[in-house]
């Protein structure tokens, strides 16, 4: 580390770090914004939480949703609120973590075939149950809305 003698070498180096944490928190605060944009834009379709000792699946119709439970150690303390159908029209559901270790995949797509059925899945691999809350949001397929005006 280098000590500087004078107190204009010192304000030198508080001068150029200024700048640079500036551009570090205004990239921050860009990246931040962006997520809030799309979590804006998009239809918040239903919040989960509850214990996952192996494998869940959340299975997601109109506007209610069951859990399979695919693991034999699942427990059936849970919460759901369902907050929107989903709707009968193309788009993507997109699943945020809100809490938990494992993963947590949209396995099935809502789609015309399926009767717009959503299915998500939550894999604890690690031994003993855990604690999830989840979040699914909705985002339309924006080439349908555009043809649909």
């Amino acid at each position: 580390m280098k000590v500087f003698k004078s107190v204009s070498g010192a304000r030198f180096l508080v001068a150029l770090a200024i700048p640079v944490s500036m551009a570090f928190a205004a990239d921050s605060a860009s990246a931040q914004s962006r997520n809030r944009d799309r979590r804006d834009s998009d239809e918040r379709i239903l919040d989960w939480q509850g214990q996952v000792d192996r494998e869940i699946r959340i299975q997601i119709t109109r506007n209610r949703a069951s859990v399979i439970e695919v693991g034999s150690n699942e427990r059936a303390r849970r919460r759901v609120n369902v907050r929107e159908a989903i709707p009968n029209r193309p788009g993507t559901l997109r699943v945020e973590v809100l809490q938990g270790r494992g993963r947590v995949d949209v396995i099935q797509q809502p789609s015309a075939r399926n009767g717009y059925t959503a299915v998500i899945r939550l894999r604890d691999p690690d031994g003993g149950a855990a604690r999830y809350r989840i979040a699914a949001f909705w985002e339309s397929d924006r080439r349908f809305d555009r043809r649909r005006r």
